[in-house]
């Protein structure tokens, strides 16, 4: 009520104003009563915009006070209680002394105090709030330009999402500052980023969620031996920032600094993938899960309630800060990807070059005879190609029936001196890793997967499950070539015109005709 008697005479002050001067400036005739008139109405403009300012000040400040708020002091840090309050107005710059864990609102609207403050800041002081609270997303559209009014919506995840979260952040910031000395700790792989972070840093979040544990990701002594930016660092970061490790695309998974050295004593590590007892009943009850059919893809064994709940795990880990959510979103609308679309993971390269897991080549065509049929069904012209070889985007611009879409990126070619497991054709870590997590997000925007034997095409597909319908957890169909026989080499490939895999590691993957 009181809300809107301030806005009703805010209008009523602004009417009465420009009548007066509209009035005055009709009986004005001459040019220096025309200069004094400009200048009254730009000084008039100015002490309505000052007013307005400050009874917009007053309204939030009345909306935080609101009597279903308590609020605690510990430790000069705030935290905040609500019981029923939906939306809650907080500036900025107060972020870093507030912590909201229980009975939480919906809605956070975030604003400066100081309409001075630059953008970047503004966004950092947003995402280290993000941080410590993964229980909210955002509400798009964010402020993008310095000349904006910079307001952030969050809003608060549903549940299930909201209990894993939650407990994520109790435990990560509020029981991990207790004692950072002695937290747990697992170290970067330097693999593959679906085994880096899907078996590596997942399993370890959810044995820390089991054990009650809270964990820290710590480089191992040698990352990669070259180039030299690599040995001490998370090498998809090697080039990022001074950290060179997942904080300089991430939002921080833990209050606790990054300990300089792994001590085994303190590992805790596990690539389990149960869901823990105490979350169990929420996703194995929840309805929109429990009736979702099991998907029998390579990786992808579990039932819709176990990959949704490990898929949460993942996304607490890879929450974008504000630079990379501007770069993807930008660089996803830039490529303008026509739907209904498919996506098409051919993965080449240095799959011949692993001893134990070694997979086979396959032309283009073999993965388009195995999903001719959901490709007519689904009336997909469209396919959002995903490969390492500059020989599959060669041999696709062949093929006319389909409208071929990649990235231009720089690729392996078959006679290249490849490593198994060289991520950076293009020697930049960063870019690299922009443009994975723009395909990932272009990804979402398809409804049929088409892939082989390969981490990330697994996980590409799980982006697909989560982000295509925006429900909790749907997956689209799909078509998975050379699932079990060419992944090991000790098998043969049923159809020999296939076999085009290098014969021993270590040998230039070349393909054989």
């Amino acid at each position: 009520r009181q809300w809107m008697l301030i806005t009703c005479a805010f209008v009523a002050m602004v009417y009465l104003r420009q009548f007066w001067i509209s009035t005055e400036f009709r009986s004005t005739s001459s040019n220096q009563d025309v200069e004094k008139m400009t200048r009254q109405i730009v000084m008039m403009t100015q002490s309505l915009k000052d007013e307005f300012n400050e009874i917009r000040s007053e309204m939030i400040n009345k909306l935080k006070n609101v009597s279903d708020t308590k609020v605690d002091q510990e430790d000069d840090h705030v935290y905040i209680k609500h019981t029923g309050a939906k939306r809650h107005f907080l500036y900025i710059e107060d972020l870093a002394t507030i912590t909201l864990r229980k009975d939480v609102p919906k809605l956070l609207i975030l604003t400066p105090k100081d309409e001075k403050i630059k953008l970047l800041d503004a966004a950092h002081m947003v995402d280290e709030f993000l941080s410590r609270h993964s229980i909210y997303q955002i509400r798009e559209p964010e402020p993008t330009l310095e000349d904006q009014h910079f307001i952030w919506t969050l809003e608060l995840y549903p549940s299930p999402e909201l209990e894993v979260f939650r407990a994520l952040d109790v435990l990560q910031y509020d029981k991990a500052s207790r004692d950072c000395r002695n937290i747990k700790q697992s170290k970067y792989w330097c693999s593959g980023w679906h085994a880096d972070i899907w078996y590596s840093m997942r399993g370890s979040l959810n044995l820390a969620l089991t054990n009650d544990e809270p964990v820290a990701f710590v480089f191992p002594e040698v990352c990669k031996e070259q180039p030299e930016m690599m040995r001490k660092s998370w090498h998809y970061a090697a080039d990022a920032c001074p950290a060179k490790d997942m904080s300089c695309y991430f939002l921080n998974n833990t209050i606790c600094p990054r300990p300089e050295r792994f001590e085994k004593r303190k590992e805790q590590f596990s690539l389990d993938r149960h869901i823990p007892q105490r979350f169990g009943r929420l996703f194995h009850d929840h309805e929109d899960l429990k009736h979702k059919p099991k998907v029998k893809l390579w990786d992808v064994h579990n039932q819709a309630t176990g990959e949704f709940y490990n898929f949460l795990l993942y996304q607490y880990a890879t929450r974008m800060r504000y630079w990379v959510r501007q770069e993807v979103k930008r660089r996803v609308a830039a490529f303008k990807l026509k739907e209904p679309c498919a996506v098409m993971h051919v993965r080449q390269n240095d799959i011949a070059l692993h001893d134990n897991w070694r997979r086979y080549y396959y032309p283009v065509q073999a993965y388009l005879d195995k999903a001719k049929d959901a490709l007519e069904a689904m009336g997909i012209h469209t396919i959002l190609l995903m490969t390492d070889s500059a020989e599959v985007i060669e041999e696709v611009q062949t093929i006319e029936e389909y409208e071929w879409r990649w990235m231009e990126k720089k690729r392996f070619k078959r006679d290249s001196k490849v490593k198994f497991e060289n991520q950076f054709p293009s020697g930049s870590p960063k870019e690299e890793t922009l443009a994975l997590l723009t395909l990932y997000h272009l990804a979402s925007e398809c409804r049929l997967f088409v892939g082989g034997v390969s981490g990330f095409g697994t996980l590409v597909y799980r982006y697909m499950c989560l982000l295509h319908t925006k429900n909790v957890w749907d997956c689209p169909p799909v078509r998975v070539l050379d699932q079990h026989k060419a992944y090991n080499g000790s098998y043969s490939n049923p159809d020999p015109r296939y076999n085009a895999s290098s014969e021993h590691f270590g040998k230039v993957a070349v393909r054989h005709e």
